[in-house]
């Protein structure tokens, strides 16, 4: 008897803590409209589905969902005007987006204990200005901050990501990502405090790379290959050292580093795309002493007084040198790549040129040959209409 009374006693505990567990599993999707809506989520550990706080006025400043610990879904909080902090002190695991959108008054974002989610996407939060992981957020694919005022972004400890978009964030002068080490997708640091700081040290692939308006780029020493494009626009660094690329599959842009003086790609090798260089007024010599081939148009302009590119024998397309020095002379480095070397119609070189002209549009191609194709769109139509009306002609003189 006793021992089955211990039986009973140990279902009913077992029964207890079983229904006390599944009070904390809350079933989405859940979109909150009201505070009972908020209070009931408050009580959530955990959410199968997806979660939307969208256009809330009621609910006053602060959200708090401490309780809330993993989300198997979305969790996005949009357009909520008056929201000025969101407490998810205990989140660790988002398996869908983390949004936070256009909420004007968000000033303080608690993401302590977070390490993992899908896709992060922070913009339009005019007010934000600190974006903190103080557990390390070792696991995202996908990662959008736009239009903030941060200062700084600490704690990214992931080593592989697809996407990484940064712009327009006016205050924010460190990017810390010395523990990634592949982008698979596109990384876009664009328009952020012109004193930005971006620590990429440990990164060794990347497919595609666009670095807009730093100060200091600490890394790409390891990277061999760049599937896509790769660009650097608008910095304010002085040397940019490229030691190990030998393959860009698309087009290498240099165009606007007005304090760049040392450019240093030694291995580079074959470009898929076009050799865009323009503008970057500190720059003297253009050196690329291995590269062999490119796809698209070699295209340097600005006020530099040597280029050197030894050991190219292929060029698919056509080329454009045009400088203000009169230091520069054609007859050294580039005429020589005339003829059997430069495959396309243009081949342009000019020294002591007032305002040197690029032949490249801001589409990336090339200006002539779109000239070209305009004109040869325009004589087709013109040869379309004189034969219409020739046949209208003879049909008349038949009737």
């Amino acid at each position: 008897m006793i021992f089955q009374l211990f039986i009973l006693f140990n279902l009913v505990i077992c029964a207890v803590i079983a229904g006390s567990s599944s009070s904390n599993s809350c079933t989405g999707p859940i979109e909150v409209k009201s505070n009972q809506d908020l209070n009931t989520l408050s009580n959530c550990q955990v959410v199968e589905g997806s979660i939307t706080i969208n256009n809330i006025s009621s609910i006053g400043d602060i959200i708090n969902l401490s309780q809330l610990q993993q989300v198997h879904g979305d969790l996005v909080f949009q357009g909520n005007n008056d929201l000025s902090q969101i407490v998810l002190a205990s989140l660790k695991q988002v398996d869908g987006k983390l949004v936070f959108q256009d909420n004007r008054q968000l000033e303080r974002l608690d993401l302590t204990q977070l390490t993992s989610v899908q896709a992060l996407d922070i913009s339009v939060e005019p007010a934000l200005d600190a974006i903190l992981f103080p557990s390390g957020l070792s696991q995202i694919e996908s990662l959008t901050v736009t239009d903030t005022v941060a200062t700084k972004i600490e704690g990214l400890t992931t080593s592989k990501m697809k996407d990484v978009h940064i712009a327009n964030n006016k205050y924010l002068k460190d990017i810390n990502m010395n523990h990634l080490e592949q982008v698979n997708g596109v990384m876009t640091i664009a328009a952020n405090s012109p004193n930005l700081t971006l620590d990429l040290s440990s990164l060794s692939n990347i497919y595609q790379g666009d670095f807009r308006d730093l100060t200091k780029l600490i890394g790409l020493n390891k990277v061999h290959q760049i599937t896509g494009d790769l660009s650097f626009v608008a910095n304010s660094f002085s040397t940019l050292s490229l030691p190990n690329i030998t393959q860009i599959a698309g087009t290498l842009t240099l165009s606007n580093n007005l304090q760049l003086r040392n450019l240093s790609v030694p291995q580079l090798q074959t470009l898929g795309g076009a050799l865009f260089v323009a503008n970057n007024t500190g720059l003297s010599n253009v050196n690329v002493p291995k590269l062999q081939k490119v796809d698209g148009t070699v295209d340097i302009t600005g006020n530099f007084d040597k280029i050197d590119l030894p050991s190219l024998v292929d060029v698919r397309g056509g080329l454009n040198v045009q400088t203000s020095s009169n230091q520069f002379s054609c007859d050294e480095s580039v005429n020589k790549l005339q003829g059997g070397v430069t495959k396309g119609h243009e081949f342009t070189c000019k020294s002591n040129v007032s305002n040197p002209t690029s032949s490249i549009n801001h589409n990336g191609t090339n200006i002539t040959e779109d000239h070209e194709s305009s004109s040869n769109k325009i004589t087709l139509k013109r040869s379309i209409m004189l034969t219409s009306n020739f046949i209208l002609i003879y049909l008349l003189l038949i009737k």
